[in-house]
């Protein structure tokens, strides 16, 4: 009885290798820039437009680093083994703990994937919405923000399933606030509403009515009585996309994601990479996921939520944390958040030397 039982573990467990390898890869990329380089610095300064309508687009707060992005490394390896690559996409510069001899890890230039004729760009929606760019990049990716962690353990199938992305569909109306990003995503919708509407949300109601979202379905039951699409809630969280989406959007909206990869800066008439995302939901591309999985915080009034998810992550596996020019004391506040990131983790991975 004993060997047989060990007969069958080690069938279950080469049946499990055997999965693994002929599921589909899975990447990541994650976008970063050393804010404090004074060749970038200069090179900013050169191209920073005298007036900006948009001063969210060239603030101070949007391109200063933390000094924490290996620990979103450290939860890759330590949470997701399964990534096959990492693609690290800076402007040519790179921390100096990296270790370029890191097999998983692939160092991306702007040079390498965007086009020329939008280059040189501080703009994060042009290097968003030129992802499918990126030599050697996998069909199924992650889409990392440098402030965005892997704090749980978490599965290829907490990502896409049979080939669609994860994700949570639920309709909402965007909050407009000052400075914010409402002016992108109301250009995003009206993309959408050129080719989807609420009958596309019909259509895979399952999918947009479903137990993960909770409560949150209420939103999704009131707002597709509009034909339109008046808003889709935002985990911003790391996302899953497929490059062919990419190449979808493009191919139909060339022109606008031409115009918007232009800007130097982030302007109120971008689109945003939430179009690509936007576009996978009201096509029925994807796969409904628990609205718990990640927790987005805003520093500074999020600090103790931060730390506490940090301690005991709970069902949350993703969190963002968010940046904001609310922040007086950036000094203190970023000591705190990067000393409860390293308690959470205190090993480093083999993407650092």
């Amino acid at each position: 009885m004993k060997r047989r039982m060990n007969h069958r573990r080690q069938q279950t467990n080469q049946a499990g290798k055997d999965s693994s390898r002929r599921r589909a890869p899975i990447d990541a990329v994650i976008t970063w820039v050393d804010g404090n380089d004074p060749a970038w610095q200069k090179e900013r300064a050169a191209h920073t437009p005298q007036r900006s309508a948009y001063k969210a687009g060239t603030s101070d707060t949007r391109f200063r680093d933390w000094d924490n992005l290996q620990y979103i490394f450290r939860g890759i390896e330590r949470y997701m083994p399964w990534i096959r690559k990492v693609h690290l996409v800076t402007c040519g510069h790179y921390p100096a703990w990296i270790n370029t001899g890191c097999s998983r890890l692939h160092l991306v230039k702007h040079t390498d994937f965007i086009p020329e004729e939008y280059l040189p760009t501080f703009n994060t929606n042009t290097i968003e919405l030129n992802f499918h760019r990126i030599p050697g990049l996998a069909e199924q990716f992650i889409d990392f923000n440098d402030d965005m962690f892997v704090i749980g353990p978490t599965r290829p199938e907490d990502f896409f399933v049979n080939g669609l992305p994860k994700d949570t569909g639920v309709l909402t109306p965007f909050v407009v606030t000052p400075n914010g990003i409402a002016a992108l995503e109301m250009n995003n919708l009206e993309v959408i509403n050129k080719y989807f509407s609420s009958a596309d949300v019909k259509k895979n109601r399952s999918k947009w009515i479903n137990p993960a979202y909770g409560k949150s379905n209420l939103r999704t039951a009131i707002f597709m009585q509009w034909s339109g699409i008046n808003g889709i809630y935002e985990p911003h969280i790391p996302l899953s996309f497929l490059k062919s989406t990419y190449e979808t959007v493009w191919e139909k909206e060339a022109d606008l994601l031409h115009e918007t990869s232009l800007h130097k800066f982030r302007s109120k008439a971008d689109v945003t990479d939430w179009l690509i995302r936007h576009w996978q939901l009201l096509s029925g591309q994807f796969v409904p996921r628990d609205i718990r999985f990640g927790n987005y915080t805003c520093l500074p009034q999020d600090l103790g939520k931060v730390k506490q998810l940090l301690q005991n992550p709970g069902k949350c596996r993703l969190i963002c944390i968010n940046d904001s020019a609310d922040i007086q004391d950036f000094d203190s506040i970023k000591a705190e958040v990067n000393a409860a990131l390293e308690q959470h983790f205190p090993e480093k991975s083999g993407f650092e030397k």
